[in-house]
């Protein structure tokens, strides 16, 4: 089955719907979305402050030390060998107290998916809870005398992390899932995008520079140049809010500085390319980011 045809599958799954429903008001509770403090909790799971994703990053440990468990309880079995089994014991561990930083930063990003990605991304959830259930009682079964049980138990539980693991990999390289969605190749020298007269005071309008989409806006004597597709899922941003300094996404909300494009609030995680500006001959010209955008005057 291909990529393609198992996304459509999964999203064809009605019994998710529930789960959706459940983990999305769980992740409301967790992340505290209607508390001040919330913002700052839930920037901090998505990795805004790391600049990409904080959960493909956390979810190494319970993968790398689940991997490590399983040879050494595999040769454990093949050899009758138990010398290293404390070690193993150990890797089930680790491997749990990751496991729970990558349900917590998982299901934050989760929570900002929509339609075919949040249907398998609540069954790659199920998955990987299933399998960190099983490396619990793994867990418990290795310290309470039934060794043969535990790795029996670790064992399923591995199979499982594997395919949450395929899952995650669905999520990111098809479905696009915690990737960079705003444009990288910008033009290198000024191009025209639209007449200076054309353009109104505090008002987001959009443009294209080199069939690139921009959203461009005059404030006060300057004028201010961003890509328009939102680096998070690809929102437009022209139609979001501009407050004189800041844009945000109409889709999932996140906010960039309007200067330089960094992120104030995720779920975004990766900045915004701004363009440098000029004005000729009556029109307004940008060409690829130069940090902070210039005053054009």
């Amino acid at each position: 089955m291909s990529m393609d045809k198992l996304g459509d599958f999964i999203s064809r799954q009605k019994w998710l719907k529930p789960v959706e429903a459940a983990l999305g008001a769980t992740a409301d509770a967790l992340f505290l979305k209607d508390v001040p403090f919330g913002e700052k909790l839930r920037n901090f799971f998505h990795g805004t402050w790391f600049g990409h994703p904080l959960h493909p990053v956390i979810t190494d440990v319970p993968l790398g030390a689940w991997t490590a468990a399983t040879a050494l309880d595999i040769y454990e079995l093949a050899t009758g060998d138990d010398h290293l089994a404390r070690g193993s014991d150990v890797a089930v561990g680790i491997g749990l107290l990751g496991a729970a930083g990558a349900v917590v930063t998982g299901l934050n990003d989760w929570n900002y998916t929509y339609e075919k990605p949040r249907r398998v991304g609540a069954l790659h959830a199920v998955i990987n809870i299933a399998a960190t259930a099983c490396y619990l009682g793994s867990w418990w079964q290795r310290r309470n005398g039934c060794r043969r049980h535990g790795l029996t138990t670790g064992f399923a539980g591995f199979g499982l992390s594997l395919v949450g693991a395929y899952l995650g990999g669905h999520l990111v390289y098809n479905e696009r899932i915690g990737v960079n969605h705003a444009p990288e190749e910008l033009p290198h020298e000024f191009v025209p995008v639209m007449k200076e007269a054309d353009l109104p005071d505090y008002k987001m309008v959009k443009a294209k520079a080199d069939d690139i989409p921009i959203l461009v806006v005059r404030r006060g004597g300057q004028i201010l140049v961003m890509a328009e597709k939102c680096s998070h899922l690809g929102g437009p941003l022209s139609e979001g809010e501009f407050d004189g300094t800041s844009v945000v996404c109409p889709w999932h909300y996140s906010k960039f500085d309007i200067e330089d494009g960094h992120v104030i609030v995720g779920p975004a995680t990766y900045a915004q390319p701004c363009f440098q500006v000029r004005v000729r001959n009556g029109q307004i010209e940008v060409r690829a980011p130069r940090g902070m955008v210039a005053n054009p005057y």
